[in-house]
């Protein structure tokens, strides 16, 4: 995907930064009641491609990858798709949104998956509807719709349905891919959690903020599609019949609980944040009172040796005696030690430690 100049003309593609080489591939399913009835790859768009006349079944066009202006255009002219429509399907920032342009219905997704490196990645997915054909592109995983195309393939009953339950079936696909994401990031909110309860390092902090910003992109992206489907359900287009309506409001129920669980994952994290904070202070405490018991503790040994080593070593009544007797070292050294165990005994009577 690309992005559009600054000033260009609304709708053309020509001022769109998109890829000049390789472009998207293009397979072509077409299906009845009965099942697959062709499947094959394209080059090009060409008029081939168009539900012929008489057929009563279903054409689904699949572009994947990241097309060029060049094979948009000629999409367009093919199918005769508006302008606007194709220069939003070579924005890489196209926000999910619903339209119509003359009687063609355009739906743009956004599509979370997890990068090799860990991150988050968003990327459009684009769906055009018109008469007896759906028409989708995406630059996400290549399996992505696998399930679909082998749920046509055995002659499910997806195949004695319109093109609209098809736009549903692709639409349903992109929503329930968050599920996966969501629970591996709740794993991993889980594996922190314990980590920080036992030791709250820094790696736990970094792992914090990176989750925290993963759930940002996840509900920039999956907010607004909510509202998108709950559109779709409402519009009174007549491409769209009442029985798939009521699958898209089936659709939409999980693109709630999607962004609810997002909502959850935000609170969990936000709370992990205040448990590493307080796991740190408390690990301060805990080694000030270590050291605060340790000081305490030789204060009165300074004491006493500070007592014995005045050394005043002369003919006095009132001089220390223990200089003069033979185990008066060993008197000292006692003394000391009947301290320490007398302080660390009133400590732990207390529970200070």
């Amino acid at each position: 995907m690309g992005r559009l100049r600054p000033g260009a003309t609304p709708g053309s593609l020509t001022d769109a930064e998109a890829p000049t080489h390789g472009g998207a591939s293009l397979s072509l399913l077409r299906y009845d009641a009965h099942g697959v009835v062709q499947e094959q790859s394209a080059v090009q768009p060409n008029a081939q491609l168009l539900p012929q006349p008489g057929e009563t079944g279903v054409s689904w066009l699949h572009l994947q990858g990241q097309p060029t202006a060049a094979q948009m255009q000629a999409l367009g002219q093919v199918f005769g798709l508006h302008p606007l429509a194709l220069e939003d399907v070579l924005q890489e920032e196209a926000l999910p949104k619903c339209e119509v342009f003359d009687g063609q219905l355009f739906v743009v997704l956004q599509l979370v998956q997890r990068e090799p490196d860990g991150g988050c990645s968003v990327e459009p997915v684009t769906f055009f509807l018109g008469p007896g054909y759906v028409i989708s592109i995406g630059d996400g995983p290549s399996a992505l719709f696998e399930p679909v195309r082998q749920r046509i393939r055995g002659g499910g009953h997806i195949c004695s349905f319109g093109a609209d339950h098809l736009l549903y079936a692709l639409i349903d696909v992109v929503v329930d891919s968050a599920f996966g994401l969501l629970q591996q990031l709740g794993e991993r909110l889980d594996a922190l959690e314990d980590e920080i309860l036992e030791y709250p390092g820094r790696q736990a902090r970094r792992q914090i903020h990176y989750a925290r910003r993963e759930l940002v992109l996840m509900r920039r992206a999956w907010w607004p599609q909510r509202e998108v489907i709950a559109t779709l359900t409402r519009n009174d287009e007549r491409l769209l019949s009442q029985a798939t309506r009521v699958y898209l409001r089936d659709c939409h129920d999980h693109a709630v609980i999607v962004v609810d669980l997002v909502e959850s994952c935000r609170e969990m994290a936000s709370s992990l944040l205040d448990v590493y904070l307080s796991a740190v202070n408390q690990r301060m405490n805990d080694i000030m009172k270590v050291l605060t018991i340790i000081a305490t503790i030789f204060m009165p040994l300074s004491f006493i040796t500070g007592v014995y080593g005045m050394n005043f070593d002369t003919d006095s009544p009132w001089n220390m005696p223990e200089l003069h007797w033979r185990f008066g070292y060993w008197y000292a050294l006692g003394l000391m030690a009947t301290v320490v165990f007398v302080m660390l005994a009133y400590f732990k009577h207390r529970r200070w430690w």
